[in-house]
């Protein structure tokens, strides 16, 4: 984990350098990264799977797992996430990263905890459209 978190820090410092460098208006590029987001999540809270699923690199070093969980999910819980804050951070010529905070929370009645998550996520094209590659966990505020 430490590694992972060493890696996060150095592609972030890199591509805000880059970000400065360019000094070019990005709000396109984070604009198409927070609707592929948004479609994600409209996609996971109409319990799509397979909609959910194409919002993610089919590459992504969590993707087989992903499918997996979201099986489980569907047919365990009724949650419903929504995006509370996104904060595009920059971009290399490979991947984009942005924060992002999500708030999830389940009307099944089975164990479950309302939270926000805040990750870093990474971003990757596919086929031309910018997908889903990765997320890093900085925090859980578990809500009442």
């Amino acid at each position: 984990m430490k590694q992972s978190g060493y890696i996060i820090g150095v592609l972030l410092l890199a591509m805000a350098a880059t970000a400065v460098a360019a000094g070019g208006d990005e709000s396109g590029l984070a604009a198409t990264l927070r609707q592929v987001v948004e479609n994600n999540l409209a996609a996971y809270n109409r319990e799509d799977r397979a909609a959910t699923m194409r919002s993610i690199h089919t590459k992504a070093p969590d993707y087989a797992d992903m499918q997996q969980a979201l099986l489980s999910q569907f047919s365990a819980l009724d949650a419903r996430t929504e995006l509370v804050s996104f904060r595009y951070i920059g971009h290399d010529d490979e991947f984009a990263i942005a924060r992002v905070k999500l708030k999830t929370v389940d009307q099944s009645g089975e164990p479950f905890v309302a939270n926000i998550l805040d990750t870093i996520t990474l971003f990757h094209q596919q086929d031309g459209a910018w997908k889903y590659w990765d997320s890093y966990v900085l925090g859980v505020e578990l809500l009442p």
